[in-house]
């Protein structure tokens, strides 16, 4: 199946959870939010979160500024 990462098509099997498929793309999980088809997925959540075939992930990361 297919899922887009920030508009970046990825191909994966069926049953891929969220943690899976930032870790098969080497993305590093601190300080950052993740919305899934536009909704915001709490982190505890993320590894009860099976992605579907064209699932639109959002990876947005929290920048400190002054």
């Amino acid at each position: 199946m297919q899922v887009f990462i920030n508009d970046k098509s990825f191909e994966c099997t069926p049953g891929t959870t969220l943690p899976e498929v930032l870790e098969a793309n080497a993305i590093p999980t601190g300080n950052i939010a993740i919305a899934v088809d536009f909704n915001v997925i709490p982190r505890p959540d993320w590894g009860k979160t099976v992605l579907q075939d064209g699932s639109k992930i959002i990876i947005i990361k929290a920048v400190q500024g002054g």
